[in-house]
């Protein structure tokens, strides 16, 4: 569903610039029609014009560029996030199991054997109790 949110932001943004384009141009002409006859307004206005054509188009690209980053940085930091909520959540649940059971010696050593096979180590941890 994100993706398809990114898509209409990168077409919107689209948009708007060659909108933003196409009026800087109706702009520009109806300048050079207003002024043909004096050659340093005319001269001075399409220079402005077109540097306020070239900002438009690259501001829209890094608009453009800057949303398909973000898209790459979330999709990274959700798959970084995924792989470090799975072993935090199990020694949560461990931690919580832990702190509410009355354990004897013989529990705690099959809880560490438990906590070996799902690949955590507790056993640093126990100390610490």
């Amino acid at each position: 569903m994100t993706i398809t949110s990114r898509a209409k932001a990168i077409a919107f943004f689209i948009t708007l610039g060659a909108c933003l384009v196409a009026l800087t141009i109706a702009l520009n002409v109806s300048w050079i029609v207003l002024n043909w006859r004096e050659v340093v307004p005319l001269v001075l206005g399409v220079i402005l014009f077109g540097f306020i054509i070239a900002g438009v188009v690259i501001n829209t690209i890094f608009l453009v560029r800057e949303i398909r980053r973000n898209e790459q940085h979330d999709s990274f930091l959700n798959a970084v996030t995924h792989e470090l909520k799975t072993p935090s959540l199990r020694c949560a649940c461990i931690w919580k199991r832990w702190n509410r059971a009355n354990w004897t010696k013989r529990s705690a050593a099959n809880f560490t054997k438990i906590c070996w096979w799902t690949r955590i180590d507790c056993s640093g941890q126990w100390s610490k109790c």
